[in-house]
């Protein structure tokens, strides 16, 4: 399953029609292999809302934000995979999926108010993806998380042209979305024992479970399990795997993470 995320219905309109989803409410829309909500706008219903699909349905194969940015006048119309998001607030940096170039990357920019007279063409903005970050990355790797964002204007939107340019761009968004959708999901060790002897080292609660989980695959798909393999050797070499009891799995499992 691939969860998607848009702020608005203008945004989502054009998937919730070409992908064939279902209305589940009056901001939830489903297919057998696509979600999608309505987030509103800002990071907090974001986060809420990605929260809300992580403790319903548990973790997605892929998860995807799309929806506008405010950018430089000369992005206008352009799409974009967000390389790196950083909270404007906070501080906070998060790096998703980049894996893919159907897009061009470029870094973005979560603000907590609109952001207006943009001249600097290396960053777009948005008022939500930081917020689907901090709510998703306790239970999902970096590569099942992906934003894309069409600038629509340098931040004083014109409503009747956002709609025409958001239309223009859901062709290419919703192939790209159709193509994750279509992907089979990891073989990993982690469907045989590999996954439960860790989590018995580790002493793992449900909740350190999933983390362990998402983090395995993420060594897997990005080529690393063999160092991985080499690092958990390492604990047990040193005695510190197994954990004596779950404090110590825990801790470890942050410090290894």
């Amino acid at each position: 399953m691939t969860t998607v995320f848009c702020a608005l219905k203008p945004e989502a309109e054009p998937l919730i029609r070409e992908l064939d989803l279902k209305p589940i409410s009056s901001t939830l829309y489903e297919s057998d292999d696509v979600r999608l909500m309505i987030t509103g706008i800002g990071k907090l219903n974001a986060s809420s809302s990605a929260g809300f699909c992580l403790g319903r349905y548990g973790v997605s194969d892929c998860y995807v934000n799309y929806g506008t940015a405010a950018g430089a006048r000369e992005l206008t119309g352009q799409t974009f995979f967000a390389g790196q998001i950083t909270d404007a607030g906070s501080g906070k940096e998060f790096f998703p999926d980049i894996a893919d170039t159907e897009f061009k990357h470029i870094s973005l920019v979560t603000s907590d108010v609109p952001v207006s007279e943009i001249n600097d063409s290396c960053h777009i903005y948005d008022m939500e993806s930081s917020g689907i970050c901090t709510a998703l990355r306790s239970a999902v790797t970096p590569d099942r998380m992906i934003f894309i964002k069409t600038v629509t204007d340098s931040g004083t939107p014109d409503f009747t042209k956002t709609k025409v340019l958001i239309e223009d761009a859901s062709a290419a968004v919703i192939s790209y979305i159709r193509k994750i959708s279509a992907k089979k999901p990891v073989n990993s060790q982690e469907n045989g024992d590999y996954l439960n002897e860790l989590c018995e080292e580790f002493k793992c609660s449900e909740s350190m479970r999933i983390q362990l989980k998402q983090f395995v695959k993420y060594q897997e798909v990005s080529g690393n399990l063999g160092e991985f393999d080499s690092h958990i050797a390492s604990l047990r070499a040193k005695g510190l795997l197994p954990a004596p009891d779950r404090r110590h799995g825990k801790k470890l499992l942050a410090q290894f993470m």
